[in-house]
Formats: structure tokens, sequence, C-alpha cells
């Protein structure tokens, strides 16, 4: 991800857009990390986006680094990678 114009002067829109490009794509570590911290600078919410990503390692989960499971109306998420457990309730 390169930015395009320097951080400090963009916009909660265009902070927005360029989170939903980086998801649209195969994001790197590196990408969720510059991006996360970038929205938390400018107190943008990352929505949808913040259960795709092990919050401790900033690996994406996929099938081969990450365990889910459904328990008493819970997604419980294992990280393979680095053993970060999250649980987000079920609607």
């Amino acid at each position: 991800m390169i930015f395009m114009k320097n951080p400090k002067n963009l916009s909660k829109s265009e902070i927005q857009e360029m989170i939903s490009k980086t998801f649209s794509s195969n994001p790197s570590k590196e990408d969720i990390r510059k991006i996360r911290n970038l929205a938390m600078s400018k107190n943008v919410k990352i929505k949808e986006h913040k259960k795709k990503f092990c919050k401790k390692c900033f690996t994406l989960f996929n099938s081969s680094n990450s365990q889910i499971r459904i328990k008493n109306s819970l997604k419980i998420i294992h990280c393979l990678k680095c053993g970060y457990i999250s649980r987000y309730k079920l609607k």
C-alpha cells in the first residue's frame, strides 16, 4: 500500500476508501498494521474489516492459519500463528 498524500492531510472519507481498497485485495501484515494505525489516528471505524484479521499478529484469517468454532452464540476464532483467541457475539 502506498500513501498518495501525507497521511496527516487525508480526510475521513479518503481513509475509508483506502481501507476498503486495501481489504479488497490480499493485504500483507504491514499493510494491515498501517491501515489500522491510520484509522486509529483519525478516529475512523474499520467496521466489518475488523474481524478479518488477528488483533495481535495482524495476519488475515483463512482456513490454513485459523480455527473457527461456534459455541453458545459466540463465534470463536483461534489464530494458529500466535495463539490469540477472538470472541464475537452472533446475532
